[in-house]
């Protein structure tokens, strides 16, 4: 198995237990939901995806960074300066 296979492969194994556990990963604290569900439930919709939005960037600012840093230094030779850019 290629390295591309298995990455591809752990990323469909994740992007599928993260839609199965959907409802657990929107739940909140027990005083949070009361609040928000006095609105009829659309703010705490809206709460539940700012927390989630808030909980995924610095984990895609962290991937920007790392995959800009790994595809300069892939352009400029690897890491030694001999391996070739592109195979």
């Amino acid at each position: 198995m290629t390295p591309k296979r298995i990455v591809a492969f752990a990323l469909a194994v994740a992007l599928l237990l993260a839609f199965g556990y959907v409802e657990t990963a929107s739940a909140q604290c027990a005083m949070c939901r009361t609040a928000l569900d006095q609105e009829g439930g659309r703010m705490a919709i809206g709460f539940n995806r700012a927390i989630l939005f808030l909980l995924g960037m610095p984990y895609l600012v962290f991937a920007s960074v790392a995959g800009s840093f790994y595809w300069k230094r892939r352009k400029a030779g690897g890491v030694l300066g001999n391996e070739s850019p592109a195979k």
